[in-house]
């Protein structure tokens, strides 16, 4: 490689990493705030649609490089949208996923988390799907 090619490749990797870094960061925060009690958890909606859009973003400064550059960016856009599809499923039936974790804080024992199953397994309708 030539001198200007190189200082172009080099270029090129530390914009690609100051692209990345924001990204990976992001889903982190997304995922660990994935672990707050309910009402708190959506505070994940902010971190996680920013990680959407700035994956978004790499990817379109990706485009003209190889395909294998773009794997770990589309891996992480996939992993944003499944932990985004949990969070609004999470809205849907926010009552049943509510009733539930109170359910597993005020069990002491082993039987009494069982007890709440039943809780968990409510479909839609308020029906126990087995």
């Amino acid at each position: 490689m030539t001198e200007p090619q190189l200082e172009q490749e080099i270029a090129y990797a530390r914009e690609k990493a100051k692209r990345t870094l924001p990204v990976a960061l992001l889903v982190l925060l997304g995922l660990v705030a994935m672990y707050l009690p309910l009402p708190k958890r959506f505070v994940a909606f902010l971190p996680l649609v920013l990680a959407v859009v700035l994956t978004v973003r790499l990817l379109r400064f990706l485009s003209a490089r190889a395909g294998k550059e773009k794997v770990w960016p589309v891996v992480t856009l996939v992993i944003a949208g499944m932990l985004l599809s949990t969070l609004a499923m999470q809205i849907v039936f926010y009552d049943t996923v509510s009733a539930y974790e109170e359910c597993l804080a005020g069990a002491q024992t082993s039987i009494a988390a069982g007890s709440c199953e039943q809780l968990r397994d409510a479909g839609m309708f308020g029906l126990v799907m087995r």
